[in-house]
């Protein structure tokens, strides 16, 4: 008879606070979100494999989210208002007002934990490869810059590496990617988006950044698949863009994940 598995020992605290600080160090600090470079909520949302409410409910929690609404409802909330009251003040939803509160306590099970800790764990690793591959590909000196075959080789393992992952594109839509034959094959299109075509777009968004600093429209790529290439890009860190602080929100979270009860 087998021995029965150990349920992993996760200590909730320390769980919670390496979740918050993760997606804090994705997002950056934010007051009124004065650069327009930075991720956005619904970017960052999407590589946390959460929604956008409770990614703000995270951000808030940890001290690094600030708006004018989010002031607004913090005064309303420590003045004594209930949700409903701050419904009808500001408009919004239930689900909405409380993604504008922090948690005072830490909603936890053992799923819930063990999901986190290995969003946690896929964050930082994927985050050290890109930071790799950029640093590799941006050296000056000549000594020890890879050449473009070289980058093209070490982009397109990074590409597989990176297949699964939630990525969004600049409307707002979702998406993944796998890697087959030698083809970027995204699951919104039935088209695969050649080997060629992705480094050609690689190329043209190096040549565009360095030229502007930026590259914000995924048709300046000019290449096939150029809306979905781009965000991918974007989370390598190979171009910037300006956020998607604009894009809707969610509103579909579960009320009891985000309660502060």
């Amino acid at each position: 008879m087998s021995r029965p598995k150990k349920k992993p020992n996760y200590n909730p605290h320390q769980i919670m606070q390496e979740f918050m600080d993760a997606i804090a160090d994705a997002f950056g600090f934010y007051d009124d979100r004065d650069d327009d470079t930075a991720p956005g909520l619904n970017a960052v949302a999407a590589e946390f494999g959460i929604t956008s409410l409770k990614t703000r409910k995270l951000l808030i929690t940890a001290g690094v989210y600030s708006t004018s609404l989010s002031r607004q409802i913090a005064e309303l909330a420590a003045g004594g208002y209930k949700i409903e009251q701050i419904m009808k003040i500001t408009g919004l939803s239930r689900a909405s007002v409380h993604s504008y509160l922090p948690y005072t306590k830490i909603p936890y099970n053992l799923a819930e934990l063990s999901a986190n800790a290995e969003r946690i764990r896929l964050y930082r690793e994927r985050k050290r490869k890109c930071e790799e591959f950029c640093s590799r590909a941006g050296r000056i000196t000549a000594a020890n810059r890879m050449t473009a075959k070289e980058q093209e080789t070490e982009l397109w393992e990074l590409l597989k590496f990176l297949q699964g992952c939630v990525f969004l594109t600049a409307k707002g839509l979702k998406f993944t990617y796998r890697i087959h034959s030698g083809e970027m094959c995204v699951n919104r299109v039935a088209k695969s988006i050649t080997q060629a075509t992705v480094f050609m777009a690689y190329n043209r968004a190096v040549e565009l950044t360095k030229e502007t600093g930026s590259v914000n429209d995924p048709e300046q790529l000019g290449t096939f698949g150029a809306s979905y290439l781009h965000p991918v890009f974007v989370r390598i860190g190979v171009i910037r863009k300006l956020t998607d602080i604009n894009q809707p929100e969610e509103e579909n979270e579960p009320i009891s994940d985000l309660d502060n009860t």
